[in-house]
């Protein structure tokens, strides 16, 4: 989606993949403040980094990905990039009503309008596609899974919410192949847990009830790739409470209603339960690559030729 030629344009190296509408006068200014502004790397993986910018009036989130070939340019033009598919699983997730990181612009970046940022995060030069996502301020699950400061209450109250999250998001023919606790945000309001997904990747339009379990599974294979191990009591919470939100979906009605309820509820956990176990076994090494709760190493900047910004125009 390209800008208007009456609206501002961003500085000479950027071209405007997406844009949300509301976001488009004032683009230039936006890019120019995120150049300006101290960044904080939140996350890097070879060509990859996520970081966090304060700006005049709010804070913002890049994700970033190397153009590290020309096949890497033209999927990003032709939006089927990994950035476009966030655009796409997040603009999804609020079509369902679920909370999700708002993305604000999709830019491809040559390594000239790059130079600011690399310097301020120690990454390598280059071009890089980035998504400017807003910042939802809360901590991951996966950070209060291991800060243990949580009272038995809100544990369980936190347990139930991710449970009754995943159903939904079945509910609303959505899966998430990436739903790690470390992609969840938590705010508690008055012991209410409120969560938001931020890593809108792995959004695809299935409402297979399997799903349900590879998502239940992903909640604990990342927890102990990192060496947490949830309380028994927490798992069984997020599962029955799952399994009961999906069922609900299902029936049209609040459980309950039917004697056969309680048993149709019993046969869902176990057999959900089973297909969890049958994906933490067969997944392998758990161990991520980058760790979730760990400051990211920068890379130093390799040594490299002046870069050509021959493949981005001045204008988008």
């Amino acid at each position: 989606m390209l800008l208007s030629n009456h609206h501002p344009q961003p500085q000479p190296g950027d071209r405007v993949h997406r844009c949300v509408r509301a976001e488009r006068p004032g683009l230039a200014s936006l890019v120019e403040a995120i150049d300006r502004s101290d960044a904080t790397l939140l996350k890097q993986e070879g060509g990859r980094f996520v970081a966090l910018v304060r700006t005049p009036g709010r804070d913002l989130v890049l994700k970033g990905r190397a153009f590290t070939s020309m096949l890497a340019r033209v999927r990003c033009s032709l939006r089927v990039s990994t950035m476009h598919r966030q655009w796409s699983g997040a603009r999804r997730l609020h079509g369902a009503g679920i909370p999700a990181a708002r993305p604000i612009a999709l830019l491809g970046r040559s390594p000239r309008a790059m130079e600011p940022l690399c310097r301020s995060l120690g990454l390598p030069p280059g071009g890089y596609e980035v998504l400017v996502l807003e910042h939802v301020p809360g901590e991951t699950a996966l950070e209060i899974l291991s800060a243990h400061r949580l009272g038995v209450r809100r544990q369980h109250a936190l347990a139930r919410a991710v449970g009754v999250h995943a159903a939904t998001m079945l509910r609303a023919g959505l899966c998430n192949r990436d739903h790690k606790p470390s992609n969840l945000i938590v705010c508690f309001e008055d012991d209410i847990p409120l969560l938001t997904l931020i890593d809108s990747v792995g959004i695809h339009r299935r409402g297979n009830p399997g799903e349900l379990a590879r998502m239940l599974s992903m909640l604990l294979i990342e927890p102990l790739g990192v060496g947490l191990r949830p309380r028994a009591a927490l798992v069984y919470r997020v599962l029955r409470d799952a399994c009961a939100a999906w069922l609900e979906g299902t029936l049209g009605r609040p459980l309950g209603a039917a004697r056969s309820d309680p048993r149709a509820l019993r046969a869902l956990v176990r057999s959900t339960a089973r297909r969890v176990e049958q994906y933490i076994e067969t997944h392998g090494d758990p161990t991520p690559k980058v760790h979730p709760l760990r400051p990211p190493a920068q890379t130093p900047p390799r040594p490299s030729a002046p870069p050509s910004n021959a493949a981005y125009p001045d204008s988008p």
